[in-house]
């Protein structure tokens, strides 16, 4: 049997070890496998003039190592190939930017990308002087319509409105469930509306061989409304108690075959506020008020007594009052009886703390299924805790018989009250005085609090009361609305005057300024001319 033979049953690797085991002259030389390269090997010793000249040939191999001879040249050569591959893959190097001269402002130019659309712009362009100041009566409102069409179109109109809105919120007498429903009551004050282009607002002729054609291009209409000497209601919002608004807008009509293509700007909120003159000149208001305790409060036998006063009322918005107080506890009525003598008699109670609030107050009337009801409502706007004359600023905390105190309370600058047929905002002032009896402040759990509240009204104008007399405050009343004849602006709905609408009455310049190159910002200035 040969050697083959017994074998070719054997596994795989005993197959590879037989054959390692065999003669020289059992396999042929041309079966065996190639000898496999030298590796190269950077980590060999290599002598130092090997690193000593980077040029090729200039290589200077040790005896010792001949055999690597070959190889060394090899490594040369890639590693001149990898430096000229990183050359190639490194960015190239631009040269410096040189520094460009500044250049004049440009010109008005339009940079709106194109467009296929028929009307590419329409839009109301108030001036932000305009958009956001408060007006008053007598002032103007100025602005203009911009619309800009790629076709010759045919339109029936670009009309302008103006509309003044007022709002309240009642509760309904006819529902009896626990969670009042509210109805909305809305009045309009006025709706002025004017074509400014195209035909007449009574004309509803659809014609179209008979409407106006726009001409390509960017028509600006400018307009200007004339709010007439009446004191409309202020702007004001008050989430389900009111509202008074008013509103401009822009509409573009175009009849189409099959529907209408009318356009629409967004409404623009103007804010107006009336004139509110004093009714008297300007004087110290005293207070002397008992504030009696509530019947279920466990401090019934106490009262509150407050003296003092607010001078310079009327007051206008943002003035500064100065106030001095002087407040104390005291027997409550029912704990004297019939007898006043000893009111003011010491009692085991102290004056804590004293706020005091500027108050909001609204009424709303209405009309609901032919009855008309009311309702008010109060919000504080601005509240401060006094300091106690002669102790420590910042300690608001008093252990005085007397709680006294004195200086200044700033007004909000917003405050305007006004008078409207279904809306009134009025102002007071509350006192709110922390009572509590004279055991350790330690003992929390069997010491007894209480709080009472005083309402004054608060008198304030937004006209300064300084130019007028005496003389002038009691002949001037025309009627019981306590208005100045000829003077002071008569409420909207005893007036008979609306917002005056028309083309024209003021033109706008333009200056475009260009302050940085990479990013553009275009400015654009608006300034009121009288009309030619």
């Amino acid at each position: 049997m040969s050697h083959s033979e017994n074998t070719s049953s054997w596994p795989k690797l005993l197959r590879r070890l037989s054959a390692s085991t065999r003669p020289s002259g059992s396999v042929p030389e041309r079966q065996r496998p190639p000898p496999l390269p030298m590796r190269p090997n950077r980590m060999l010793y290599q002598p130092q003039q090997l690193w000593t000249d980077s040029r090729p040939g200039t290589v200077v191999v040790s005896p010792g190592l001949q055999g690597l001879s070959l190889y060394v040249d090899e490594q040369q050569r890639m590693y001149e190939s990898a430096q000229q591959r990183q050359q190639q893959q490194a960015p190239r190097q631009q040269p410096p930017q040189q520094l460009q001269k500044p250049q004049p402002p440009p010109t008005a130019v339009d940079d709106r990308a194109p467009t296929t659309e028929r009307v590419a712009e329409f839009r109301l362009d108030i001036p932000n002087g305009v958009c956001n100041m408060t007006q008053h009566p007598g002032d103007t409102i100025v602005g203009s319509v911009v619309v800009t069409v790629t076709k010759p179109t045919k339109a029936q109109r670009i009309s302008l409105t103006f509309l003044g809105q007022e709002r309240v919120y009642l509760r309904d007498p006819a529902n009896t469930s626990l969670i009042p429903s509210l109805v909305k009551v809305d009045l309009n004050l006025f709706e002025k509306r004017l074509s400014l282009w195209g035909q007449e607002i009574d004309s509803n002729n659809q014609d179209s061989a008979q409407m106006d054609v726009l001409a390509p291009g960017t028509l600006r209409i400018p307009f200007s409304i004339k709010i007439p000497h009446v004191n409309y209601p202020a702007t004001i919002k008050r989430d389900k108690v009111c509202r008074v608004r008013y509103l401009i807008w822009a509409q573009f009509e175009r009849p189409g075959t099959f529907r209408d293509h009318d356009m629409t700007t967004p409404k623009e909120l103007l804010y107006i506020e009336p004139l509110a003159y004093p009714t008297r000149l300007r004087e110290v208001f005293r207070i002397n008020q008992l504030i009696e305790p509530f019947a279920d409060s466990s401090t019934s036998s106490v009262a509150v007594q407050v003296d003092g006063g607010l001078s310079q009322l009327p007051a206008m918005a943002g003035d500064r009052v100065l106030y001095q107080l002087e407040i104390r506890a005291v027997r409550s009525a029912a704990a004297l009886g019939t007898d006043f003598a000893d009111q003011r008699q010491a009692v085991p109670y102290t004056v804590r703390y004293v706020r005091m609030c500027v108050v909001e107050r609204l009424y709303v009337r209405g009309l609901i299924k032919g009855s008309e009801l009311s309702q008010s409502y109060r919000t504080d706007l601005f509240s401060v805790t006094l300091d106690p004359t002669g102790q420590i600023p910042g300690k608001h905390s008093n252990s005085a018989g007397v709680f006294a105190s004195t200086g200044y309370l700033r007004l909000p600058v917003d405050l305007c009250p006004f008078e409207s047929k279904q809306l009134s905002r009025t102002y007071e002032l509350r006192i709110e005085c922390d009572v509590a009896d004279d055991s350790s402040l330690l003992d929390k759990v069997t010491r007894q609090t209480s709080t009472y509240t005083l309402y004054t009204p608060l008198d304030v104008c937004t006209v300064s009361p300084d130019g007028f007399t005496e003389a002038t405050l009691n002949n001037a009343y025309a009627d019981e609305t306590m208005n100045i004849s000829g003077i002071a602006p008569p409420a909207h709905h005893l007036a008979a005057a609306e917002p005056a609408i028309r083309i024209g009455g003021w033109e706008v310049e333009r200056s475009y300024v260009k302050w940085d190159k990479h990013n553009p910002c275009w400015i654009e200035l608006a300034k009121k001319k009288a009309a030619a």
